[in-house]
């Protein structure tokens, strides 16, 4: 049931005092043009990045036996070691990284949604052009760079995995994305060999299932 899938006191939801690091943002056009330049129309959502650039993903559980949700400490450790080991497998030890989130126009968030929390600027727009007009929906993302180090975004993490929040992480230098979501995370990564190695590395983690699903 949703309502059992409290966050603990492991993951703080008060997380901006996490993040002592975040940076003042580079104009917005940077991230959208940084972003276009490496994956041209594809928007900063995981599972249209999975679908346009299934060549160069894969997924990884953040539960042993594909478990979706948390719901004990010991889970809790489980999920927040995985989302910190993956997160410094994508962009190191420290690094600068995009935060990336995404809205319908007419649900933008009100009061102290992420976008404020974490002093997000609006940084581009989408339109899935695929749809019949009829059927066309505007995506609105916000951007953030933020100094990555091991545990700086666990409240993040935590809001993620209980689908309180959606978000990526991004790297130009890396050419990588990091998408979690609430059972794990997708990985994109244009760096030739680097999903071979998270692959091989990280193989326990991984569905059984064919399709990495």
């Amino acid at each position: 049931m949703k309502d059992t899938r409290t966050l603990l006191q492991l993951v703080p939801m008060g997380y901006q005092a996490d993040m002592p690091n975040s940076t003042t943002p580079p104009p917005p056009a940077e991230f959208s043009q940084v972003w276009r330049r490496l994956f041209s129309e594809t928007p900063p959502l995981g599972h249209v990045l999975r679908y346009d650039f299934s060549d160069y993903w894969t997924r990884f559980h953040a539960l042993p036996e594909s478990k979706r949700y948390a719901d004990a400490n010991h889970d809790w450790d489980t999920v927040l070691s995985r989302a910190n080991t993956l997160t410094t497998e994508c962009f190191g030890d420290h690094a600068r990284v995009w935060v990336v989130t995404g809205y319908f126009a007419d649900l933008m968030p009100k009061g102290n949604g992420l976008p404020v929390r974490m002093s997000m600027t609006k940084a581009m727009n989408w339109i899935d052009e695929s749809e019949d007009p009829s059927d066309q929906f505007e995506i609105t993302f916000f951007a953030k760079v933020h100094d990555w180090k091991p545990r700086s975004l666990d409240g993040l993490f935590g809001e993620i995995a209980n689908d309180r929040e959606r978000a990526v992480l991004f790297s130009e230098n890396t050419q990588t994305v990091l998408a979690p979501y609430g059972g794990g995370f997708d990985i994109i990564s244009l760096l030739p060999g680097k999903i071979n190695e998270l692959e091989s590395r990280y193989r326990t983690w991984m569905s059984d299932r064919s399709d990495r699903l």
